[in-house]
């Protein structure tokens, strides 16, 4: 049975008590840390590419960090405290980018994880994690570190995690950092329904203003530097993600966990049938005062028929642009139609002459 919607618009150690307010150790009651063998992860990175750090940033012509490879990067997360080495290591400031044989998308909760290798609870190398859903434009996750360090921490140095949030890196092998996508600013450049690659960029925790990595807050990240080895910096183990990406309708609401399964339902309480949202990833409908108007279109939906449609009474509707089953936008009653961006989320403009008759705009999805 097809079901009509549509959107209108008119014109620290475990054994220490917590010290910060964010999430402790993995063994502490509360903590958000991801079990390697968390059921959520539906898919682990599949290509690597990185760019390796100095062992001293300060001595940045010197020796760069050498141990693993892309590949240890790869797959599921098998280092543990024993055992932590099948890893690759940045550097300072060195980063890598992963990516995904499928993309994965923004569910309730968090949507991926990033593992490391520490071997102690307080010896905590941490790193700024970015994703982005085209290979160009990436988004950083807002950090903080609470951390107070008026000296260098060396090799030894600890950090409470509870005095960290938004960077990977919080908890020891085998346990991962959980991120989720809602937490980043909206922005037309990222698709957090399709996200394609993952990026981690080590944090060098120096004291230094000139050298440390700074948090969102501009505050000086604190975690152990220098570590002059050849292992130094971030050691990636593996990065999980919980939900692809999906194109049908009934996967897409069953994995926004809503209980009205309805396309007319508006569980968001935007005036956006959820209909209409799985083909807009919101709706962002807008009218040209040139003439025209212009919407979001996601093109990896496989399912239903997606249209614009425009009316000059309210009562009579006629179609100016459609998709079938994710098939190409393509114009109806109108003059002309532009869709911008490379990616599968576009935008598209339906342009209009001068002395139309149209008045009222509608998204509508079957």
């Amino acid at each position: 049975m097809k079901t009509f919607v549509c959107f209108f618009f008119s014109c620290l150690l475990a054994t220490q008590a917590l010290a910060g307010p964010f999430s402790g150790a993995a063994d502490t009651s509360g903590s958000d840390a991801v079990a390697a063998d968390d059921t959520r992860i539906a898919l682990w990175a599949s290509g690597a590419t990185v760019v390796r750090g100095p062992v001293d940033i300060a001595n940045p012509g010197g020796a760069m960090a050498t141990f693993g490879e892309e590949a240890d990067a790869l797959g599921p997360a098998d280092a543990t405290p024993e055992e932590p080495y099948p890893v690759i290591s940045l550097g300072d400031g060195g980063s890598i980018v992963l990516t995904f044989h499928q993309p994965f998308c923004d569910v309730p909760g968090p949507d991926f994880a990033v593992f490391e290798n520490g071997f102690v609870q307080s010896f905590l190398e941490l790193a700024h994690v970015e994703v982005s859903s085209d290979g160009v434009n990436f988004f950083r996750f807002p950090s903080i570190s609470l951390s107070v360090a008026t000296d260098d921490l060396g090799q030894g140095g600890a950090v409470d995690p509870t005095d960290v949030d938004q960077l990977a890196g919080k908890y020891l092998a085998g346990f991962g950092t959980p991120f989720d996508l809602d937490r980043l600013p909206s922005s037309p450049l990222l698709d957090k329904q399709r996200i394609t690659h993952v990026r981690v960029v080590d944090v060098v925790g120096s004291s230094s203003q000139t050298l440390g990595t700074k948090d969102s807050a501009g505050n000086v990240i604190v975690d152990p530097y220098p570590t002059t080895f050849f292992s130094g910096g971030f050691d990636l183990d593996a990065v999980g993600a919980f939900s692809e990406t999906v194109t049908t309708y009934a996967a897409w609401v069953s994995g926004q966990m809503r209980s009205d399964t309805s396309p007319t339902a508006d569980p968001t309480g935007l005036g956006v049938p959820q209909g209409v949202e799985f083909h807009t990833g919101g709706t962002n409908l807008s009218i040209d005062p040139a003439g025209g108007v212009s919407f979001d279109w996601l093109s990896y939906r496989t399912e239903g028929e997606f249209r614009i449609e425009g009316s000059d009474d309210l009562k009579h509707w006629d179609v100016l642009a459609k998709s079938f089953s994710g098939g190409a936008m393509t114009t109806m009653d109108a003059d002309a139609m532009v869709t911008i961006g490379s990616g599968m989320k576009k935008r598209v403009r339906v342009d209009l002459e001068g002395g139309s008759p149209y008045r009222f705009f509608r998204l509508a999805a079957e």
